[in-house]
């Protein structure tokens, strides 16, 4: 049975002209209700709450009055999602080119700002599931990208697969005032192979209404332009665009829920426990107001008072938080770096420790370069436009340098006994202390080595 884009029902609601159900500003008011009560919205939304350190402890109930109600957080999954981006992407990465131009012409596109805003992409993409980078023309004629967060972005795609998309909307607040007073409206852009269209909905009721009339897709010279491809990029971090905190939120719940019960019963349990007989006061709050002031207490007849001294054992309880930890780092294809043996292990005990990290990042790091490859003609395009060449038949890929610790000396004697296999850009592409492979080819041409 073949399947029903969400574009395609987009289409047949606008078919006919005047004979459709709704207009494009109601289908766009539609799209961004059912996304904003989708489960992947709240799957992104609570994804972002966990990255900044605000997980499921802080519904820890209060219902003893008078005792702790610790609610202890631990930013687990901040340090997993970074973890991963900064073991890919946080040393320079390389373009590979045979063309030494039109590497030349990417190196210059994939500027410092551009490969902080990948890290930025690649949180997202981990944290949230996926992530969306739109290419623009800016007002100066530069082709720029445009990361937007994928809470804020609805795709149409053309197939069943998630592989060609038709369209995508994009909606947003924004603060706005009104006289003297502070507000917020939404803005929603409805991105097509036609142009685009924009609408607004000023009172929060989710009905939109348009803003002018559909524009094409960036100015170039004073004359309208529409790209052959729906500008929009996408990054998964799985073929589910699954966040990564769907395979371990419930450990980081039980991890804070249980140090905070710890910590609330260390906080509470009093030094001593005063039994008493016979006393001859008229509540506790005289008793520890008597012994506080004149360290006696009254009793009656036969009273007295006796002392137990209260015993907290909490060792099962630190044991089972560090089984939860491992588990955390293992089922995340994290490495632990609180782990002891992990400063002593060399060669390929440390390379054993990293693999499932290395995977998953390899994993990330394919889905990178097809994300490159769907960028490659919006690259191609102004590049011809300013007649910098045709660079359509051209391929590059990427050469990612991780941050696994390595022995830099066993990595340049590799190299070293490699120089007869390898071509000069690979070899300085993997070496540990080159950044720029094209300067350092410059420069080796200018000292004549």
């Amino acid at each position: 049975m073949p399947q029903i884009t969400q574009t395609q029902l987009v289409s047949a609601a606008l078919a006919h002209g005047g004979a459709a159900p709704m207009t494009t500003a109601e289908i766009v008011g539609e799209e961004i209700a059912r996304f904003l009560a989708s489960p992947k919205r709240r799957e992104m939304e609570r994804a972002r709450a966990y990255y900044a350190n605000r997980s499921a402890v802080q519904d820890k109930p209060d219902n003893l009055p008078g005792r702790s109600n610790a609610r202890i957080e631990h930013p687990i999954y901040r340090k997993l999602v970074d973890q991963k981006v900064r073991y890919l992407l946080a040393r320079p990465w390389s373009v590979q080119c045979a063309n030494p131009d039109y590497a030349g012409h990417l190196n210059a596109l994939f500027d410092r700002p551009f490969r902080r805003m990948l890290q930025t992409l690649g949180r997202w993409c981990v944290g949230c599931g996926v992530a969306w980078m739109q290419p623009y023309i800016d007002g100066e004629g530069q082709l720029r990208f445009l990361p937007v967060p994928p809470w804020q972005l609805i795709p149409l795609w053309a197939d069943g697969e998630r592989t060609r998309l038709d369209g995508f909307i994009r909606f947003y607040d924004q603060e706005v005032y009104r006289g003297k007073a502070p507000g917020r409206i939404t803005r929603a852009e409805f991105w097509s192979g036609e142009g685009v269209e924009r609408f607004l909905c000023a009172d929060g009721s989710g009905r939109f209404v348009p803003e002018g009339e559909r524009a094409p897709h960036f100015t170039l010279d004073g004359r309208g332009y529409n790209f052959r491809k729906i500008p929009l990029v996408w990054l998964r971090y799985n073929p589910e665009e699954l966040p990564l905190l769907r395979f371990v939120g419930d450990l980081i719940d039980d991890y804070n829920w249980q140090t905070s019960v710890t910590a609330d019963a260390l906080r509470d349990v009093a030094k001593f426990v005063f039994v008493l007989r016979n006393y001859g006061g008229a509540d506790l709050g005289e008793f520890m107001e008597d012994l506080r002031r004149s360290l006696a207490v009254k009793v009656d007849g036969d009273g007295g008072v006796d002392k137990l001294q209260a015993d907290l054992d909490v060792t099962g309880a630190l044991a089972f938080l560090d089984k939860q930890r491992r588990d955390l780092f293992e089922f995340a294809s994290a490495v632990d770096v609180r782990d002891p043996d992990l400063g002593t292990a060399s060669g390929t005990a440390l390379h054993f420790r990293y693999m499932d990290l290395d995977a998953d990042c390899a994993d990330l790091a394919d889905e990178l370069r097809d994300a490159f490859a769907r960028l490659k003609p919006f690259a191609d395009t102004w590049l011809a436009a300013r007649g910098a060449g045709d660079f359509a038949g051209e391929e590059f890929t990427l050469c990612f340098n991780t941050d696994m610790p390595v022995n830099e000396g066993e990595v340049i004697q590799n190299l070293n006994a490699s120089r007869e296999l390898l071509s000069r850009r690979t070899l300085l592409a993997n070496h540990p202390w080159v950044e720029d492979v094209d300067k350092e080819l410059e420069l080796l041409e200018a000292e004549g080595k």
